[in-house]
This record gives structure tokens, sequence and C-alpha cells, in this order.
């Protein structure tokens, strides 16, 4: 009988351990599935463009450059020469914007980018791809998996094999 439980006991971790996957993956299966039904299917294809993709943006009404690598769950990560080295995460949302044609909103916590608030920029998509200057599938700079780079982001980038240059990878 001490057998018995002794098993029942061991099988409570794991069983608590997949039960907080569960949980904890719900919310963004959740979230993508939400985003996807809300869009119309012009957005959505704009949208599918963007993602899993590392893009260097510069729009022309600031011109700061920064490199966006846009997760389809609704996460990525910005690299952009207004924070110099820094890597910072970044929630997304789309949606069909006023126009119908689309628009892009990227949210910084606060935390990340030195101010007391979050910050959320939002664009329509016409503007977000017309101040995309360069783009490469996936995410060849490992942007998702750094909080700093090697250098400061310069204020004057036009396209990425600067950034290659810039990195040392020619």
């Amino acid at each position: 009988m001490s057998s018995k439980v002794k098993n029942t006991t061991e099988k409570t971790p794991l069983r608590r351990l997949c039960a907080a996957a569960v949980v904890a993956v719900f919310p963004l299966l959740f979230t993508a599935s939400v985003q996807a039904q809300d869009l119309n299917e012009q957005v959505t294809r704009r949208i599918e463009k963007m993602t899993e993709r590392t893009l260097l943006f510069r729009n022309d009404s600031d011109r700061i450059p920064q490199l966006e690598y846009l997760r389809p769950d609704g996460t990525g990560v910005v690299w952009s020469a207004a924070l110099g080295d820094k890597v910072v995460p970044v929630a997304w949302t789309a949606s069909n914007g006023d126009d119908g044609k689309g628009a892009l909103c990227l949210v910084f916590k606060g935390a990340d980018i030195g101010m007391a608030r979050d910050l959320r920029l939002c664009d329509g998509l016409d503007v977000v791809e017309s101040g995309i200057r360069d783009a490469r599938d996936g995410d060849p700079y490992d942007l998702t998996s750094v909080t700093r780079m090697k250098v400061a982001l310069p204020q004057i980038v036009n396209d990425l094999a600067e950034i290659d240059q810039l990195l040392g990878r020619d």
C-alpha cells in the first residue's frame, strides 16, 4: 500500500507541471486565433509577410532605424538606434484599422525603454510597409535570444548588408 502512495506522490509534480504548461500556452493560442479571426483577409496576408522575418524599418518622419522581429504569437523584439545596443521585447497587435487596410501596434514596457509608462506605437500598414527598407527570413541576428547587441545601432542604416558589416558578418 505504501508503494501506491509513493507512486501517486511522484506523479503529482509532473501533473502540476503539465497543468501549468497548458495554462501558460492556452492564452497564446487563444490570442493568435482571435487576431486571425478579427482581421480581414487582405490585412491577414500583409501581417503574415511581416512575421517570422527580420525587418529593417525606418519611417520618413523620425528617420530612426530599427530592426524588428515579430512572432506570429503577438510577441517580438526591437533593436532601435534610439536605444543604442539594447534589444527590447515588444507585444504587437494588428487590426483592420479605420480604413480596412490594417494597422500595427507595438507595445514597449516602460521599464525596458527607460520610461515610467508603457509606450504604444501604432501605424497604418501602408506606413509600416513603406518604412521597411530591407527584410530577411527568420532571426539571422539572434535578436530573440539577446538583450544587448555588441554595438549600438547607428542612426543611418540603409540595408541589412550594413548590419552584417557592423556586426562583422561580411
